[in-house]
This record gives C-alpha cells, structure tokens and sequence, in this order.
C-alpha cells in the first residue's frame, strides 16, 4: 500500500463497513506510516479495489477500533486489523489472496500467531481461513473488543512453519 492508495482504501472501508466502523483518512495515513511493510492493497485497472492493514503485535492483543497501532517492540503475532474488498472485485478471491499474502509475511518474519477481530457476521470466513475463537477476550482486553459495532470475536490462527 502506498500514500496514493489512501482515497481508494478509504471508499472500499466505506463499501464494507457499517458507518460506525469507517474509520477515518488522518487515521489510514497514521497506520500506513507506522507500518507499511504490513499493509496491501488488490488493484484492478481502476487502483485499489481492496486492502489489508495490519500490524507487528503480540498474541492476545487487541486493537481497539478508531486508535493508533500499536506496534510492539518484540512481535510473535501479525493483527490484521482491517481486511476489506470493494464492490468491483467482490468474490473473486481477492480478500483470501490479501490474507495468504499477510500469512507469508508473518512466517517469513518468524511470527507465531496471526491475530483479528471477526465482526460483521464475518466469523465463518475466519474460520475457514484457519482462525479460530478465543474463548472470552484475553485477560484486559475486554475495552477493546467493546470497541467494535455489534459482536466481535478475538480470533487467532497459529502458524505452522515448514521443517
């Protein structure tokens, strides 16, 4: 993901988010500087259609919706904050080839876990991703899974590393 690639990010968020959960440009900017080697976009001929912003964190934390990164300094975990396709590439495959390329990184940068925040009915996708639910949030996360509009679920996928 690239500065220019902000306007486009912002529409998708608007296409698959409830209004409640847009967050805003100053924001996407914040988070693409504090962490660009972990944020991607899907283009067609039109730019970006969809995007994945995620963060270097630790297993059990959650990012509260409409706040900064928070980059840890030792990671074992990639967050995937925010996953989202626009209309126009919509079941495609785009969001699972955005979560592959995300996975990769996280292996390539030796990380354990891959963490998220199912909202929106989304938690089927999750799991067929290989994510699973963490029962009840981690111990002084409660605040920040109460963040997100309507039932969220802390979920993590751990990763496997080929021998």
């Amino acid at each position: 993901m690239q500065e220019q690639d902000l306007d486009a990010v912002f529409h998708v968020q608007t296409q698959a988010y409830v209004p409640q959960m847009v967050e805003s440009m100053v924001l996407l900017r914040e988070r693409l500087q504090v962490a660009a080697n972990c944020c991607w976009v899907a283009c067609d001929a039109l730019g970006a259609g969809a995007y994945l912003m995620s963060y270097p964190s630790v297993s059990g934390k959650i990012s509260r919706l409409g706040e900064s990164f928070w980059v840890a300094a030792m990671p074992d975990t990639l967050y995937l904050h925010d996953v989202a396709v626009g209309q126009r590439l919509a079941g495609k495959g785009i969001g699972v080839a955005l979560i592959q390329q995300a996975l990769q990184y996280a292996r390539q940068q030796g990380w354990r876990h891959v963490g998220l925040v199912s909202v929106q009915d989304t938690l089927a996708f999750w799991q067929k991703q290989g994510f699973s639910v963490c029962e009840g949030p981690p111990p002084g996360q409660e605040v920040a899974l109460q963040t997100y509009s309507g039932v969220a679920y802390y979920c993590e996928r751990k990763l496997d590393f080929p021998d």
